[in-house]
């Protein structure tokens, strides 16, 4: 079973303006909350196409989803989201999608699985692949024994925003060349070892692990071409959906959104500019709306269901042209 608690699930339906005989896409399926959720606003005559890079989570979505899969009402495709324009072609869904939404990052199932190699909270292989596929050789024990101490410096630090990026990098290698790590514990005691602090919140390898999971699975960049190919394949007056966790993908999505609605700083025009509204927007290439200025947030009641959500953020943006 994949299990998967999904984050505004209301929310995120009541936020979509679906209705009976739309398409829409899932692109992290995982463990179907949100795909059934979708199936439900479509209904019998709409279809939902549901998109995931993980095996797993496609064998429990097929399991899930038996009766509608034969029915032809839900579409599951394994693949990445950033492949969202090739997938859309395939299934000849090209000019009817009216809504997108991904809740990115690492799920609930992929955290709690001690073989997957996500949590430093329990010993597992050191992996962090979302696909465990042989397409996909690149883990995160490749990463922390075989790449050069300045290259896994840059990684800690940019994609874990890790202050103390190069006293880690220095201790993984000098480790490594006794003994190659292999496991996830063994990993999460170097590093907290390497820190010179020890009393947070937070375990001390908490960035060092996003860092080595976002680098393994690009999901930085997954997700900049997520917004700009899902966008270009929505229908006008269809909405983007997108969760984020952590501050490096929010900015990610709130960078695109203005980019998208034409509310980049680089564009402004002065208001004693001769240019008419429609001018203005082709000036600035305005083609979506946000939908709130700021980000949805979850509610007390919400982190308390689930704790997972309490970093997790939701912008929406609809196309407008």
């Amino acid at each position: 079973m994949f299990i998967h608690k999904s984050v505004f699930y209301q929310k995120i339906l009541d936020h979509l303006k679906l209705k009976e005989g739309d398409v829409a896409i899932d692109c992290t399926c995982g463990g179907g909350g949100h795909s059934l959720g979708l199936l439900e606003l479509v209904g019998s005559s709409g279809i939902i196409l549901g998109i995931d890079r993980d095996q797993e989570a496609v064998n429990w979505l097929q399991s899930r989803f038996n009766q509608q899969i034969k029915d032809k009402n839900f579409i599951l495709c394994q693949d990445k989201f950033s492949n969202i324009k090739k997938i859309v072609k395939k299934y000849n869904l090209t000019s009817d999608i009216k809504a997108i939404i991904a809740d990115v990052g690492v799920s609930s199932h992929q955290l709690d699985t001690a073989q997957r190699g996500f949590s430093f909270q329990t010993s597992g292989p050191l992996d962090m692949r979302m696909d465990q596929s042989a397409n996909y050789p690149l883990s995160a024990s490749s990463v922390v024994n075989d790449l050069p101490e300045a290259d896994l410096a840059e990684i800690i630090k940019t994609f874990g925003e890790e202050p103390f990026a190069r006293r880690i990098a220095k201790a993984i290698v000098k480790r490594r060349q006794i003994n190659p790590f292999v496991t996830t514990d063994d990993l999460a005691k170097l590093v907290t070892s390497a820190l010179p602090y020890k009393k947070s919140k937070k375990h001390p390898a908490t960035k060092t692990f996003q860092a080595l999971r976002i680098f393994v699975n690009k999901e930085l960049e997954e997700l900049e071409c997520l917004i700009q190919d899902g966008f270009s394949v929505l229908a006008k007056g269809g909405r983007l959906a997108i969760i984020s966790f952590h501050s490096l993908e929010d900015k990610i999505v709130k960078k695109e959104f203005r980019k998208l609605a034409g509310l980049q700083t680089n564009t402004h025009v002065s208001k004693y500019f001769p240019l008419t509204d429609k001018q203005l927007k082709v000036y600035n290439k305005t083609e979506g709306k946000i939908i709130r200025p700021f980000p949805v947030k979850p509610t007390d009641e919400e982190i308390n269901e689930n704790p997972r959500a309490r970093s997790a953020k939701l912008r929406i943006i609809e196309k407008i042209i």
